[in-house]
This record gives C-alpha cells, sequence and structure tokens, in this order.
C-alpha cells in the first residue's frame, strides 16, 4: 500500500493510535503555562503558483506556521526555517529569507534560525513556538456551541482558482491578494482562547476544518449556508468569471480565517465588544452529520479540500 493509497488525512488518523497528535499544533505544560509547537512545509510543485513572488513566498511560510498557532489560542514567539532548493539566484534567496524575517517582525516572532540544504525544487520547512494559558482544541467542542467564523470565506479559494486558470492579469484584486499573502489570525486567536470550547484554522477548505472539529469531538454539525460571509468582491468576481462560488466557499483552500465553536451567551458577549469580524454559521449537534442548510434543504457536505499524498490534490470540489 502506497502513501497515495490513503491520502494525508488518513496517514494521520493511522497515527493516532501511538501519537498524540490531531490538533492544530502540539502542547506541552511547562509550569503553570503552555508551549504550543507547530512544524509547516511548503513545496514549489504543490504550494507554490508561478505568480508568487519570492518574498510572498517567505511570508507564507511563516504565515502557515502561525495560523496553527493562533488556533490554539497561543502567541507565537519563535520562528525556525529549514530552507531547501536547486541553485537559484542569491538575490532571489535573499528576497525569501527577507520575506520570512518581515513576517515574524509583523507577528512580534523571533526569527531564530534554521538550516539550509541543496534540492532539486524549492522546499521551505517552518517550525514556531509559542505559549498559552490554556490550548484551545479540536477536541472540545460541546452540544449546542455556536458555530462562528473570523472573516470573509471564500476569497482565497476564488482567488486560487482565477491563479491556476490565469483568468486574470492583474493581480492586485483583494481576493487573488488573499491567496498569495494569507496573513495568521494572531490577535484573533488569542482574544477567541478567552471564550472558544474549540478552534481550528481554516486552510485545506471550510469543510476540512468543520470535519476536524467535528470528528475530533465526536458531534455533528449544522451549517446555515445563507449566513456563511462573503466578501462582495468574491462574490462579483465569481459572477464574472463563471467560476462556482459555492465550491469555493466551502471547498476552496487557503483563506486562514478561524472557525470556533464557543457557548452562545459568549458569543453575544463578544459581538459587542470584538474588533474583528465574527459570524455565526451554525451549531453543534449530536450525532456525527455534517449538513448546511439552505432554502430549507438539507445539503451534505463532503470532506474535501487540499490534501497531500493523493493521486491528484484536491483543491476544489
Amino acid at each position: 500500500m502506497k502513501l497515495t493509497d490513503l491520502g494525508e488525512r488518513e496517514i494521520i488518523k493511522k497515527l493516532e493510535g501511538f501519537l498524540e497528535i490531531g490538533d492544530d499544533a502540539a502542547y506541552l505544560k511547562i509550569n503553570d503555562e503552555f508551549l504550543v509547537l507547530t512544524t509547516d512545509m511548503i513545496y514549489k510543485s504543490t504550494h507554490l503558483p508561478k505568480q508568487m513572488t519570492y518574498e510572498q513566498i517567505g511570508r507564507l511560510i511563516v504565515t502557515v506556521n502561525l495560523s496553527d498557532i493562533a488556533a490554539m489560542g497561543a502567541k507565537p514567539l519563535a520562528f525556525l526555517l529549514s530552507y531547501g532548493s536547486n541553485d537559484i539566484e542569491f538575490d532571489d534567496f535573499y528576497e525569501i529569507i527577507n520575506g520570512v524575517k518581515e513576517q515574524c517582525e509583523r507577528y512580534d516572532t523571533k526569527f531564530v534560525g534554521g538550516d539550509t540544504n541543496q534540492m532539486d525544487e524549492l522546499t521551505l520547512s517552518g517550525a514556531a513556538v509559542g505559549m498559552t494559558k490554556k490550548p484551545i482544541l479540536r477536541s472540545t467542542a460541546e452540544i449546542g456551541d455556536v458555530i462562528a467564523v473570523t472573516g470573509d470565506i471564500g476569497s482565497a479559494g476564488v482567488g486560487t482558482e482565477i491563479i491556476l486558470n490565469n483568468l486574470l492579469d492583474n493581480l492586485d484584486n483583494p481576493a487573488i491578494k488573499k491567496a498569495l499573502e494569507p496573513e495568521p489570525k494572531i490577535d484573533e486567536g488569542l482574544f477567541l482562547g478567552k471564550y472558544a470550547n474549540s478552534m481550528t484554522d481554516i486552510s485545506d477548505s471550510l469543510a476540512v476544518s468543520l470535519y476536524d472539529i467535528a470528528e475530533q469531538s465526536g458531534v455533528g454539525i449544522e451549517i446555515y449556508l445563507n449566513k456563511i460571509p462573503v466578501s462582495q468582491n468574491a462574490r462579483d468576481l465569481a459572477h464574472e468569471l463563471n467560476l462556482n462560488l459555492f465550491n469555493s466557499i466551502i471547498y476552496g483552500a487557503g483563506d486562514y480565517e478561524l472557525l470556533f465553536s464557543i457557548p452562545e451567551k459568549f458569543l453575544n458577549e463578544i459581538n459587542s465588544i470584538v474588533k474583528f469580524k465574527v459570524t455565526r454559521i451554525g451549531r453543534i449537534i449530536r450525532g456525527n452529520e455534517i449538513f448546511g442548510i439552505k432554502n430549507n434543504e438539507r445539503i451534505k457536505i463532503e470532506k474535501i479540500g487540499y490534501e497531500h499524498f493523493v493521486r491528484q490534490i484536491v483543491r476544489q470540489k
């Protein structure tokens, strides 16, 4: 049996039998706090469209790691980078490293070093460390919790579809910017960590993140499809270019917003004081089904999104 016969998520599931994994990051209790640790990798063939600059590549490897820290409700402290590539120009290499440095500085994270190696193709592996008083897990959602998200959903999916199919020459559109320059939701994660029962980031798709919480918590989820926040820009682009907006919202990757469950009383409380966008999109229910409701119609949400070790990388349904 090959790894591609299983897929990344099934591989991880098989490892859960003897490894304590299943959340966005690992955590270790140190005195009265928790050290949060994560690592994530990007590879040219599977992560980096040709439109992405070297600086954006450097920023991306920081973002994908810090997003995991944010999803645990932790404050990032330090970042390490392992770099591998063929013999590229030094100026291009420097642009990547400078992108890493600037993104770390933007989120008050110390870039403490790493390693370099020669490889056939550009590969970056990051590791981030953070601290929190209480890690927020995927496995602690409770029946009756509200399901909510930060920001808008689907913009990166629309942007990615445009990039992969060369549908627009202008890369300054906000949806394309979100696909090429996602940002970790550090402040949001730190704030929500005081209230949320469970949390994860939306990296591979909204659908995958819903399943991550539901499967780890042993619950079902009902989503109000008309309540999912979508920017007008993404709606306009999808209409103009005849893209499947539903697929970009539910199955598109790369938004790096936060998905969380929270007691309804706390959601009502934070809505009056929060300084960022939070939208209620559903609720935690008994059972194990994940489905959307639209116009009184029940629509099954499949576990589809970006995944490694599949015979063809799934980006959209």
